[in-house]
């Protein structure tokens, strides 16, 4: 299935939350409208609010808590990409040129801030404590693994262990949120709930390691950002991690050295995918990012009788072998 294929079943609700999203953004300030205009247009995958309503759907009716958590999620996880975006000094997002490479930092930080305030304004509307709740400890856990990147920036010693702690964080707190906002908002009971917080867990790290995956093995005009980011930007990821420790202490150091050094041009970047692909960083990323999609579809198998199954089935193998 294609990308299409896989959201048909929530496709109807996923237009309205397209129209509500855009309206829920509006502002009266001439500038920051402009901006959150200039967002909408730039809109990504929807993943997140596709999991709320496949989450939903998948034990029961979806209702209109079921868009609300929808538009909370999204509103939340775009303020994270405004902010993302400042700290990393990104200029590209999508195909597009971020909101700080457009206008600044210091308004890209207030915009971002706007849009917490809106997902505060959202969680209200939720009218459920539970909800706040997930809602709370996703943004709690994004911002620690913010603050843990930066902690191990340019980190080469970096271990598995703190990769996947700031994944869990980053990414996957995210999706964890998603599916189990989708299933609370049709009254699923806890072992449900839990259930979809795994599910969007494994789910979301599949897909963060994918994404890394793709800085080294992507092709730019597909991704609509340039590869070799990473590299150049010094970030540890795990095709580093695994090449880095599973190399001769020569060629690691040779290739510490490159990175001690300002990587941009492209021979030097090719280097680096190389030294990765020949020490297994590759092969064992897309390894682990399959590990994690089978522990996401074995939890599936209990709702075998669901018309959702396969589709969701296919947004983790979706996931896993994107090219972008």
């Amino acid at each position: 299935m294609n990308i299409n294929e896989i959201i048909s079943p929530v496709k109807e609700e996923l237009d309205e939350f397209e129209n509500t999203f855009v309206n829920f953004l509006h502002s009266n300030v001439p500038l920051v409208e402009q901006i959150v205009q200039y967002i909408s247009t730039k809109r990504g995958k929807r993943l997140r609010p596709m999991l709320v309503f496949m989450a939903a759907k998948l034990h029961g009716e979806i209702t209109a808590k079921t868009l609300s958590a929808s538009i909370v999620i999204e509103m939340l996880h775009t303020a994270t990409l405004i902010h993302d975006d400042v700290v990393d000094e990104s200029s590209q997002r999508r195909g597009s040129p971020t909101v700080n490479n457009v206008w600044n930092n210091k308004i890209s930080i207030l915009v971002g801030d706007f849009l917490f305030s809106k997902t505060l304004t959202g969680m209200l509307d939720l009218r459920d404590i539970e909800a706040m709740a997930i809602l709370s400890e996703a943004a709690k856990l994004i911002t620690e693994g913010e603050l843990l990147q930066i902690a191990h920036d340019q980190d080469f010693a970096m271990d598995e262990s703190v990769y996947f702690d700031l994944v869990s964080r980053k990414t996957a707190a995210l999706f964890s949120a998603a599916c189990e906002l989708g299933a609370l908002t049709t009254g699923a009971n806890g072992e449900s709930r839990e259930k979809m917080k795994e599910f969007g867990e494994n789910l979301g790290i599949a897909f963060q390691i994918k994404d890394d995956l793709l800085d080294y093995i992507g092709i730019e005009e597909e991704l609509g950002k340039p590869t070799g980011n990473d590299i150049r930007e010094k970030k540890v990821t795990l095709p580093l991690i695994f090449a880095l420790s599973h190399s001769s202490r020569e060629n690691r150091n040779a290739i510490l050295d490159k990175l001690d050094k300002d990587i941009q041009g492209e021979e030097e970047i090719a280097d680096v995918v190389e030294f990765v692909r020949e020490n297994g960083g590759i092969d064992y990323s897309m390894d682990t990012a399959n590990n994690y999609g089978q522990k996401a579809i074995k939890i599936l198998e209990e709702y075998s009788n669901s018309e959702l199954t396969p589709y969701l089935k296919e947004l983790v193998i979706f996931a896993i072998h994107r090219e972008k």
